[in-house]
């Protein structure tokens, strides 16, 4: 939950606790208020009964996998029930939840959702959809990425259409991470993205493994997710991604005063406002990474609350990925360099830490 801040071992965190706190105002609010322990006491009653139903759900999808025979009966389910049931269930069972990653990697595909003449589906059916084909794509997924010590993090499956059968098209959205634990952000700085790692230079340790995306993705998660409260931790579900979020959005500079310096809360360089050096490329860890941590957190905040207006949601931040960019010119040279910000919502439960989560790779179906 998003109330107080986790202390932590780095340097960046533990400054970067004292700058938000300073620079937070009414109208440019950058955490959210502290939670009230009532509130926590119903989340954890909520969760309590998530799980319940999961856990009668998921011997459900046992049941008719290991009663293959039953073709029929059960449940009933739109394409939209049945894929929220599947995706909360691969989110409990499957889903890693607070632990830092070096690379992240969101993979996409689809799969057919088989309707009967009412657009519906039994569970016996959303059983084999479960296990024959969901669970099949995601290890498909985690195989193109290969990430090293690879875990899924988030499953967002989502009704995308009918085909021409009239069944279901379902968009399989897996949010891979490789887990790593990020040293402390005392360098001189990261590299913007392209994971150059620290700017001490080529061949240093972290070269090819984490850059300043992965510091601010680190960052971001420690503000907004503070450790749980003893014997829990935390699940998702209802995931949904609303997409990127652009630096050309959120100018804190007009144009004629741009000086690829803090120009955006979100960061950026163009050569329009000055050349690109190493200089630029380099977000220190004292000044830049302070600057654009909470500033990517008011970001996150912001486009939440649109995304719910709009929607009619009461989702929160649960996951996001820092894109790095660049533009070359003919000469090889940045002409632009910028990051974009993919925004997960979702629910966020609070369960007991009993829960074992498995591994979605070493899962056999059968």
């Amino acid at each position: 939950m998003k109330n107080l801040i986790k202390l932590t071992s780095t340097l960046v965190i533990a400054v970067l606790m004292v700058v938000t706190m300073n620079n937070c105002s009414k109208t440019d609010p950058c955490s959210a208020e502290m939670e009230n322990p009532n509130d926590q006491t119903e989340l954890i009653e909520k969760s309590e009964a998530m799980q319940d139903h999961i856990l009668a759900f998921k011997s459900k999808m046992e049941y008719y996998r290991d009663n293959p025979n039953i073709k029929a009966g059960g449940q009933l389910y739109t394409a939209d029930s049945g894929t929220l049931e599947l995706e909360t269930l691969l989110n409990f069972d499957f889903c890693y939840t607070g632990i830092e990653c070096s690379k992240k990697k969101f993979e996409t595909s689809e799969i057919i959702m088989p309707l009967d003449d009412v657009e519906k589906i039994t569970d016996p059916k959303l059983m084999e959809v479960y296990y024959n084909k969901i669970i099949d794509t995601i290890q498909a997924q985690m195989t193109r990425v290969n990430f090293s010590n690879m875990k899924l993090l988030m499953v967002d499956l989502e009704v995308t259409g009918t085909d021409i059968n009239g069944d279901a098209i379902i968009s399989v959205g897996s949010l891979i991470g490789a887990q790593y634990s990020l040293p402390p952000t005392t360098e001189i700085g990261w590299w913007f993205g392209c994971l150059g790692g620290n700017c001490e230079g080529p061949g240093n340790d972290y070269e090819g493994e984490i850059d300043a995306t992965k510091i601010l993705e680190s960052n971001i998660l420690a503000w907004m997710f503070p450790a749980p409260p003893p014997g829990k931790i935390r699940k998702k579900t209802d995931i949904v991604y609303i997409g990127l979020t652009p630096p050309e959005e959120y100018w804190l500079k007009p144009e004629a005063q741009r000086t690829n310096y803090k120009d955006s809360k979100i960061f950026t360089a163009h050569d329009d406002y000055g050349t690109i050096t190493d200089d630029t490329r380099c977000l220190s860890s004292d000044d830049e990474i302070l600057f654009y941590s909470p500033k990517y957190s008011q970001v996150i905040n912001y486009e939440e609350g649109i995304y719910n207006n709009a929607n009619n949601k009461d989702y929160e931040f649960t996951n996001l990925i820092i894109f790095d960019n660049q533009e070359l010119n003919q000469n090889q040279d940045h002409i632009k360099i910028w990051h974009d910000i993919g925004i997960f919502l979702g629910n966020v439960w609070l369960i007991n830490d009993t829960w074992v989560t498995q591994d979605i790779q070493n899962y056999n179906t059968n």
